[in-house]
């Protein structure tokens, strides 16, 4: 009986060697394989930027004339229409110079008036010393006299028809300026901002100072956004767009992509173009200034199958199993990528698939091969049998 035991342990002995050094060595390391599912569900694909809102139409009122405030007729978020009073420069001196610009009117009118009468009398004269010439009455030295005051008094009336002409006109400047004293609204809109109060002394002397900025329609408003140059190219006219404002971080807005403009901004090397999206505000809860976080939609599926994007990077390592069968496969065509299918028997598979749209973490891809709760595979993990083994087993003596 001890006989028989010593035996069975031996052999025991000899079957757990076996299976540790001559089995285990034999399969080679074990590969275990990351999978993900291939879902079924909708995709977008989109851009994702920054703006700043601002009204369709914004206008800046100045004066075109110096000098001070006296009535301001609008205020912050005043409602204005097209051609009302909003502010009133000072208009005394203004005044006076109409007034003086009429007298020096008044004055060119009189020489003028005085100058024809003259002119007319010089050419009666004129008339009469050419008959008394005819006749050898007067010698003609005294005739070229008399026709050059003629010429003269005709000239004189010339000179100051172009006098009163000259007049009518700083008259017409002086009512002009007299007129921009009175500031009126360009358009239909609300007030946005007042930057003057009264009293204060305008100076436009180079440019015209702003006193008020008008939004032409707060129901219609505009995003003003920055895609980087990587992105522009996918972006068109009309496409949709969302976007949230800090103060309503619980609401989204929608807009549309009304215009591409071909005006880059360079900043620290990184070149952006103003892509301006179209919003309705009818409910008014958007303010000029409001920054925008935008998500411009590209292009969007649903139900479609999709597959994570590191997915289309996974490839076998050396000696695994697989590899064989990718390098019998056709060559891809654009739009055509490889994903490895993992089978039942732990064995995984190549499938070429039709990409799609590239969302930001799933990618759409179309496959005969393919069916939704597939597992595709991302990564592989190789474990050595022989260590596995030694590492599970332990002998106590």
């Amino acid at each position: 009986m001890k006989k028989f035991v010593v035996i069975l342990v031996a052999v025991a002995l000899l079957a757990a060697m076996y299976f540790l050094f001559g089995q285990a060595n034999s399969k080679g390391p074990e590969i275990s394989y990351v999978t993900v599912p291939v879902e079924r569900g909708a995709l977008k694909a989109e851009v994702t930027c920054t703006g700043t809102l601002k009204p369709l139409v914004e206008v800046l009122v100045g004066s075109q004339v110096s000098g001070t405030i006296k009535e301001l007729y609008a205020d912050f978020e005043s409602p204005v229409k097209k051609g009302q009073l909003i502010a009133l420069i000072d208009p005394d001196l203004f005044e006076a110079k109409v007034g003086q610009a009429k007298a020096d009117l008044f004055a060119a009118q009189a020489a003028l008036e005085k100058s024809i009468v003259t002119s007319a009398d010089e050419q009666r004269t004129l008339k009469r010393k050419e008959a008394l010439l005819e006749k050898n009455s007067i010698s003609q030295s005294e005739f070229d006299t008399v026709k050059t005051k003629a010429d003269a008094a005709e000239a004189q009336v010339a000179v100051d028809r172009a006098r009163v002409a000259q007049m009518e006109a700083k008259l017409r400047e002086a009512e002009l300026q007299l007129k921009y004293t009175r500031i009126t609204a360009p358009v239909d809109g609300v007030v946005t901002a007042r930057n003057m109060d009264v009293g204060q002394t305008v100076a436009a002397s180079f440019q015209a100072p702003v006193i008020f900025k008008l939004a032409e329609d707060l129901r219609r408003m505009q995003v003003h956004t920055n895609v980087d140059e990587a992105d522009v190219g996918r972006v068109q006219v009309g496409q949709k767009a969302v976007f949230t404002v800090p103060a309503f971080p619980e609401d989204t807005f929608t807009a549309l992509v009304g215009q591409i403009r071909n005006d880059p901004k360079i900043e620290q090397n990184v070149v952006t173009y103003n892509v301006v999206l179209d919003v309705e505000n009818n409910d008014l809860k958007l303010r000029p200034g409001m920054t925008a976080n935008v998500n411009i939609l590209l292009e969007e599926a649903t139900d479609t199958l999709m597959v994570p994007e590191q997915t289309l990077r996974f490839t076998p390592g050396v000696g695994m199993r697989g590899r064989e069968e990718a390098a019998k496969l056709p060559t891809l065509q654009p739009g055509q990528k490889v994903v490895w299918k993992l089978e039942a028997d732990n064995q995984i598979k190549p499938v070429v698939v039709n990409t799609g749209i590239a969302g930001m973490q799933f990618v759409q891809i179309s496959s005969d091969q393919l069916k939704a709760g597939d597992r595709i595979v991302v990564d592989a993990v190789a474990k050595d049998k022989k260590k596995a083994a030694t590492s599970g087993m332990r002998f106590r003596f």
